[in-house]
């Protein structure tokens, strides 16, 4: 029997890409259920859109993709070997005269492409989504105007403005008995208001960055006093619109490594250490863009090797004795990442030189690989 290349390897693919691409949406939502607490305690109690915070998730989604791809493509890769060998189909390709090299192709090829995906996204998309996701966060997180205004309490986070409410609902920022004082400075001005009722308009605009603080008065009455506390008139009034303050925030963040695209990091490794302390940054800083750099380079590889331990994991984990091959996959999924944080650990203490967190932990998996290629036995 002869099997068209084309077909049995489109086969493979396809087999491969599905469950590469179904494992890749649960491991990043599974990453996004921690972040998404985060984001909920932050957007809780600030004016922030909704389309503002589906694009926060969008940008937290693009940063979790890197992390989330290798281990799903080394799951889909053994998930894949593991049926294919169960239904026998493995055998049945090999007893058509086809090596294993041959089998093991279409597998690298996908990885392949998916590797130079994940690189070029490591280099502009995912620094882009990583310095977005920080100007959000500084955004929301921002010390809002109304911030302290509570039931009860004197409100005097504002110069020269001082607020009572007697009460002040915290969802609708409505406010019943409210006493105000304004003193204004170039003029040495007093401004007292009464009223029976209130409401706080805020509003904070994320693209201009300007934040406004009015009071929407009802019902009261408003006096004016001279620098020598003399009633200068006395105004009465049904509805009183009053313009507290308007600011404008900052939402500049301080630039980060893992916010660097590649020409951007690239520079300011070549730099030295002496010009990185030039612009702000210190030693601790320096070494974590020398790790953001071989980390970039480190994930394509790392989908490569996975891929082929995969492989071989995927077929002599369901032939023989033990098939218990999601059980070894984690055993070498820890073991590979206890020894590159370890690595990287003694790097950023300027102990080990950075690269090795990508050459030593590589190539004892790619040892692994080769063990378990090797152990292949298509005839038991």
């Amino acid at each position: 029997m002869r099997i068209i290349p084309k077909l049995y390897s489109s086969y493979i693919a396809v087999n491969f890409i599905v469950p590469f691409l179904v494992s890749t949406i649960f491991f990043v939502t599974f990453l996004m259920t921690f972040e998404l607490f985060r984001i909920m305690s932050l957007v809780s109690s600030d004016d922030i859109s909704f389309f503002f915070i589906l694009g926060l998730i969008g940008n937290v989604m693009t940063t979790l993709i890197p992390m989330a791809i290798p281990i799903s493509i080394f799951f889909s890769s053994i998930f894949c070997l593991s049926r294919m060998s169960g239904d026998s189909e493995y055998v049945a390709l090999r007893a058509a005269g086809l090596e294993k090299y041959k089998i093991l192709a279409p597998f690298m090829l996908v990885a392949f492409v998916i590797s130079i995906s994940v690189f070029l996204l490591t280099q502009e998309l995912v620094p882009n989504a990583h310095r977005k996701v920080r100007t959000k966060i500084k955004i929301i997180s921002s010390t809002s105007l109304i911030q302290g205004l509570k039931s009860g309490q004197f409100f005097t986070n504002l110069p020269n403005v001082t607020i009572f409410p007697v009460e002040v609902n915290e969802q609708t920022k409505e406010m019943t008995d409210i006493f105000l004082h304004i003193y204004d400075t170039n003029n040495q001005l007093e401004k007292i208001i009464v009223a029976e009722k209130g409401k706080v308009l805020h509003s904070k605009d994320e693209k201009s960055g300007v934040e406004s603080f009015k009071l929407l008065l009802n019902d009261g009455n408003i006096v004016n006093k001279d620098a020598q506390g003399s009633d200068l008139e006395k105004i009465l009034f049904e509805e009183y619109l009053l313009p507290i303050s308007e600011k404008r925030f900052s939402y500049q963040t301080s630039v980060k490594e893992i916010m660097m695209n590649r020409s951007e990091l690239s520079s300011f490794i070549n730099g030295g250490l002496e010009e990185a302390k030039k612009q702000g940054f210190n030693k601790k800083e320096f070494l974590n863009a020398k790790y953001e750099f071989w980390n970039r380079v480190n994930t394509p590889l790392l989908c490569l090797l996975l891929t082929f331990v995969g492989f071989g994991l995927g077929v002599t984990g369901n032939r023989g004795r033990s098939k218990n091959s999601s059980g070894k996959a984690i055993i070498i999924l820890i073991g590979y990442y206890l020894i590159y944080f370890t690595i990287v650990s003694a790097s950023r203490d300027d102990t080990l030189p950075v690269v090795l967190c990508v050459v030593i932990p590589n190539l004892l998996l790619l040892g692994v690989g080769i063990k378990n290629y090797k152990n292949i036995d298509w005839l038991s």
